[in-house]
C-alpha cells in the first residue's frame, strides 16, 4: 500500500476521500505497516511475563505440542518483511518457544491452508481447498499436536471448518479421542494465557471443539456460559456433528 500511494497519487487522493466520508478522519501516510502478528511477537516476552498460563500440560507439566501455521499473505508474499522470511518464519514460533509450547516440525508445515482464495471462493473449486487442508492434517497427524496457531484469519477458518468437513465426508478426525486438533489465532492464544474467559474471545463458534485445549492448560470455564451473550441471553445451541466429537 505504501507504494501505491507513492507511485499512484489519484488512489492516495482517494483513500483520502473514502476516510473521511466514512469517519471525518483526516488520512496522513503512515511511516510504517506492520502485520498485526508482528506486535505480538514483539511484545511476546512482556504478555510471557503477565501471563496466569503457559503454553504446558497442568497435568503432565509437558510443553504442549503446536503447529504454526503462517499465512501465505504473510511470508510468502512479502518475505523480505516477515520475521524469518519465507521459508522459517519465527513470528508464531517465536510465540511457541516464549510462551512454553514446544513446535511440531512435519513435512507439509509450509503448505497452503486450503482456502488459497479462488481455491474457496469460486464454489466450483472448493474441492481443492479441501484437499490442501487435508493434506496438511495428514502430515502432522502422527506428531500427536495439541493445537494450531494461525496468523490469519482464513487460515484459522478453514483448518478448522475442513476438519469437520472431512469427518462428515469420511469419519475420519485427527485429534485426541475423537476431537479434532483446536486451531487458534496468536490473539486467542495469548487471551488465553493472560486469563481472558474463553467464551468472551470467541471461542465457542469454533467448530472444533476447544474444552480439551482448555482442560490440558488448566484453564477453568463455564460450560452453561458458552453459548450465552453479553448479556447472559441464550443465543442458541449449534446443532451437534455426527461424527466430530464436541464437548
Amino acid at each position: 500500500m505504501l507504494e501505491t500511494w507513492k507511485h499512484y497519487p489519484d488512489i492516495l487522493q482517494k483513500t483520502r476521500e473514502t476516510l473521511k466520508r466514512a469517519t471525518g478522519c483526516e488520512f496522513s501516510i503512515p511511516k510504517n505497516i506492520v502485520h498485526a502478528s508482528d506486535i505480538i511477537y514483539k511484545f511476546r516476552k512482556k504478555i510471557a511475563e503477565k501471563s496466569k498460563f503457559r503454553l504446558v500440560n497442568a497435568k503432565t507439566g509437558e510443553p504442549l505440542k503446536v503447529v504454526d501455521h503462517i499465512g501465505c499473505h504473510y511470508a510468502k508474499i512479502f518475505p523480505e518483511h516477515g520475521i524469518g522470511g519465507a521459508e522459517y518464519p519465527y513470528v508464531l514460533a517465536g510465540l511457541t518457544d516464549e510462551w512454553g509450547g514446544e513446535q511440531v516440525d512435519y513435512p507439509e508445515r509450509r503448505h497452503c491452508c486450503g482456502f488459497g482464495f479462488r481455491q474457496y471462493l469460486l464454489k466450483s473449486n472448493r474441492g481443492y481447498s479441501v484437499t490442501n487442508s487435508r493434506i496438511k492434517f495428514e502430515s502432522m497427524k502422527p506428531y500427536k499436536p495439541d493445537l494450531i496457531i494461525a496468523n490469519c484469519p482464513g487460515c484459522t477458518f478453514f483448518l478448522d471448518r475442513w476438519q469437520y468437513v472431512i469427518a462428515e465426508q469420511e469419519g475420519k478426525t485427527y485429534g485426541e479421542d475423537g476431537y479434532g486438533i483446536p486451531v487458534l489465532t496468536y490473539e486467542e492464544i495469548a487471551g488465553l494465557l493472560l486469563g481472558y474467559d474463553p467464551w468472551d474471545i470467541g471461542l465457542q463458534v469454533h467448530q472444533v471443539a476447544v474444552e480439551p485445549l482448555l482442560d490440558k492448560l488448566g484453564i477453568s470455564y463455564d460450560p452453561s456460559s458458552k453459548y450465552k451473550g453479553a448479556g447472559g441471553e441464550n443465543l442458541g445451541v449449534p446443532e451437534k456433528p455426527s461424527v466430530l466429537k464436541s464437548s
